[in-house]
């Protein structure tokens, strides 16, 4: 029995290793960036300043962009990858990852089913917990 709660409490402490905790962050800085087919690469279109307020749960986060009001956005946790970070889908199909490592939010949009690539990122640094 008690071998059994010992397996049991490691399984259950790899599961929560392998999601966002529930929490409020902060994020100060937003990039966006676009597919180039020309060039095979992500160009940056933009860099600035803005305040994105995000309250994570285990079914959806919540998200404020330089004041606006909250939007919910349900999603569900994909895989963790040890060079990305956590991968999640939300329920639009958009790719969502969290670099633990270089304290960054990738979001993926536009997916082209032609490349088999998403188009589009923004990706959101200047981190902290709220």
């Amino acid at each position: 029995m008690k071998k059994i709660l010992i397996i049991l409490g490691i399984f259950i402490s790899t599961l929560s290793f392998s999601q966002v905790d529930n929490q409020t962050i902060v994020a100060r800085y937003m990039e966006f960036y676009e597919y180039n087919s020309y060039s095979n690469e992500f160009e940056e279109i933009s860099a600035q300043w803005v305040e994105t307020i995000m309250d994570f749960d285990d079914d959806y986060y919540d998200i404020s962009i330089d004041g606006s009001d909250f939007n919910r956005v349900y999603w569900e946790f994909e895989e963790r990858d040890k060079d990305l970070g956590d991968i999640y889908y939300t329920q639009d199909e958009l790719k969502f990852i969290f670099n633990y490592d270089e304290q960054k939010i990738y979001f993926y949009s536009e997916y082209d089913d032609g490349i088999e690539l998403y188009t589009e990122i923004i990706v959101l640094s200047k981190i902290s917990k709220k």
